[in-house]
């Protein structure tokens, strides 16, 4: 996976954001393996409002019916 280090397509240094990008997981600029996101594609835009909509869900489950 090739690391983007242009400064100009990262936003507040999270979120990568590059419409001529063809790839939709990029390296973080310092190199961490980790996968972000290029929030210039729809898909990538599914997949993070699917993310928060799990996790949202799972926590408001879990204060309804508690684990014993």
């Amino acid at each position: 996976m090739l690391i983007e280090k242009n400064p100009k397509h990262w936003k507040f240094w999270v979120f990568y954001y590059n419409p001529d990008e063809s790839r939709l997981f990029v390296a973080k600029m310092t190199g961490l393996s980790f996968p972000f996101l290029n929030f210039a594609k729809p898909m990538a835009w599914a997949i993070a409002v699917l993310t928060f909509a799990t996790v949202t869900v799972v926590a408001i489950v879990n204060n309804i019916h508690p684990v014993r």
